[in-house]
């Protein structure tokens, strides 16, 4: 199962959909070395493969389901039930969250029957749970029938801060096409220890905890920290050569000590990180962070480190961009297959961004009606008639002004109406949660419009500049 680098790159090359057969055929060979810890003190390759195969046997005389729940967080678990996925079992939903309540809306949702537990889990009576075990079951190289690459794998979820979730399958050839390039693009091999303080329940951590520390017959630490002094004490004792994190962690990194050890790279997305958290971590360790820009349905798209002098994104080497007006339109093999795409392949980003030099862009903020504040999303619709529902205020517009020229944004509003800003902001106390609430309100007399009778997106930016 051991991948090189170079045979990363000769792979991604000639053309990832030719070779994923092979890449398929690699994993389910098993493993290259067994005695070696996948994660340290909790299970080597060959125990990755031996629950991988308990859980095949649980798989045949069980579930005759399409999907089984995941219900877990231990690497370990997650890694075998991938490859028991792969092997012809059944295909996996991967939750959000493994609370109790959140479990049976994907139940109710999805109608699951089985779960693959790592311990007690809340999960809804009647479900069916199997715990895998390294032991008793021998992994049948050559024995199995493998999922192809264009069939669904998992199912992942985005959302959930402001209404139901969005549910996203990803194939085979989504997730392994971009775990490869992952590898190559970053020189991931069997001599590297990862970190993760992300959860494999989420897209980011399934590709870099779990997918590409196997693939690369790396090996992963087993806890996922998240205050400051637990990501130093991990990184020190794991010796991590790599640091998987996002920017809360970051910026809770602002200002404590952590020191270089082993660290050769780290990486950061599911939001946009600060300049300042980034340039402290780099300022204290010497490593430079691997900002990446993408989504869980898109896959990742480019990246950026700061330490290098990078303020833009490159798009990785695999990804085909261009950019119409300003809306960034994407082609790769990571993209789930339920986007609504152009005839070209092409899909078409929320993100407005601008063209820089050498193939690279800036973000510039979000193109839709729905952006993240402080990790949370809000609906500038919902903004504007809750400053419509207010006395006196004929009509209202709220937009986002892009802060550090990312998709972290604050939220701004013009109203029209006899009244204060300083009022507006009281009245907004019981309509909006603080976070979805503007920062700064501006009261004129008439909003601006265009030509075509809209509103003037442009002037009113303006207005706060």
């Amino acid at each position: 199962m051991l991948v090189t680098v170079d045979e990363t790159r000769r792979a991604i090359g000639c053309g990832i959909d030719s070779d994923l057969e092979r890449w398929i055929q690699r994993l389910l060979a098993g493993p290259g070395d067994s005695r070696k810890a996948f994660v340290p003190n909790r299970a080597s390759f060959g125990d990755l493969y031996a629950m991988a195969a308990d859980l095949g046997a649980y798989f045949r005389t069980h579930v005759t389901e399409p999907f089984v729940c995941l219900c877990a967080e231990d690497k370990a678990v997650v890694g075998a039930a991938l490859l028991a996925s792969m092997a012809g079992g059944p295909a996996l939903i991967v939750p959000y969250s493994l609370n109790a309540s959140v479990l049976a809306e994907l139940q109710q949702w999805t109608g699951y029957n089985h779960a693959i537990v790592d311990g007690t889990r809340p999960v809804p009576a009647g479900v069916h749970c199997v715990e895998p075990r390294p032991a008793g079951n021998a992994w049948l190289a050559g024995g199995a029938s493998p999922r192809q690459p264009q069939t669904e794998w998992v199912r992942v979820f985005t959302g959930g801060s402001t209404g139901a979730p969005k549910m996203w399958t990803k194939t085979v050839r989504n997730l392994l096409a971009e775990t490869i390039a992952i590898i190559g693009h970053y020189q991931v091999d069997a001599q590297d220890r990862l970190l993760a303080t992300v959860s494999p329940n989420h897209i980011y951590g399934l590709l870099y905890s779990v997918l590409v520390p196997m693939l690369a017959s790396a090996s992963v630490a087993a806890p996922t920290p998240s205050f400051p002094g637990e990501i130093e004490s991990a990184a020190r004792l794991h010796e991590a050569t790599l640091l998987i994190s996002v920017p809360a962690h970051y910026r809770a990194l602002n200002g404590h000590s952590f020191a270089k050890s082993s660290l050769r790279l780290a990486f950061s997305s599911a939001g946009m990180l600060a300049a300042e958290d980034a340039a402290a971590f780099s300022a204290q360790t010497g490593v430079g962070i691997a900002e990446i820009y993408g989504s869980t349905e898109t896959g990742g798209i480019a990246a950026r480190v700061r330490a290098a002098g990078e303020v833009d994104f490159k798009p990785y080497a695999n990804i085909s961009v261009k950019i119409v007006g300003e809306r960034l339109n994407v082609r790769s093999d990571y993209l789930s297959p339920g986007l609504a795409m152009q005839a070209d392949g092409y899909f078409c980003i929320g993100d407005r961004v601008a063209s820089t030099p050498g193939g690279r862009f800036e973000l510039l903020g979000r193109a839709d009606g729905i952006v993240k504040v402080g990790g949370r999303r809000v609906d500038l619709e919902m903004v504007r008639q809750a400053l419509k529902k207010l006395p006196a205020v004929r009509e209202a517009v709220a937009v986002s002004l892009p802060v550090n020229n990312g998709r972290q944004n604050q939220i701004v509003a013009v109203v029209e109406g006899p009244m204060g800003s300083a009022a507006v902001n009281r009245m907004l106390l019981e309509g909006l949660e603080p976070y979805a609430r503007p920062r700064s309100i501006r009261v004129v007399d008439k909003i601006p419009l265009t030509a075509a009778g809209k509103f003037d997106r442009k002037t009113i930016v303006g207005l706060f500049s």
